[in-house]
């Protein structure tokens, strides 16, 4: 199985989804205190669901570590999740308030990825997962989409200095 990774400058629409959600200046000034915040994925003109494992990880992130505080970008009652049937991790777009939390992010996605699999280690499983790193008033997207085994060594070859 390949795996591909990329790392581009991010767009990610969130003035259009404050918008489209009418989402309360509360949800808003989580992008200002929370140290990583779980986006939903924009799909069509005005339409925003969280992945699958969205829910899910921000309580394994909780359950794990207490001093990085995670959460949910939505108001609580505009969490609508997409569902896919498979094995593959379709993990959340996840918004890292600064670079240097981003290796405590990877290994919270890696260590999830490795508890999912337990029991199924010999299947083969896809990962999707997009990181957004804010760094100053820059933003850059790190995308992977590949096997879930190569995940952790693919993110321990990238150098956080250089992003």
């Amino acid at each position: 199985m390949t795996h591909c990774f990329s790392l581009i400058p991010s767009e990610y629409p969130f003035e259009k989804y404050f918008k489209d959600y009418s989402i309360s200046k509360k949800t808003k000034c989580k992008l200002d205190g929370t140290d990583i915040l779980i986006l939903p994925s924009p799909y069509g003109d005005s339409k925003y669901y969280f992945a699958q494992e969205a829910v899910s990880f921000v309580k394994y992130c909780r359950s794990i570590n207490n001093d990085v505080k995670t959460d949910i970008l939505a108001d609580d009652d505009k969490i609508e999740i997409r569902a896919l049937h498979s094995f593959d991790i379709w993990m959340p777009i996840i918004w890292i308030a600064s670079k240097i939390i981003l290796p405590i992010g990877v290994g919270m996605v890696a260590n999830y990825i490795y508890e999912r699999m337990k029991g199924r280690e010999k299947e083969e499983c896809t990962v999707k997962v997009t990181f957004i790193v804010r760094d100053g008033k820059k933003t850059k997207e790190l995308n992977y989409d590949g096997d879930a085994k190569a995940f952790k060594k693919t993110f321990e070859k990238i150098d956080i200095h250089k992003l």
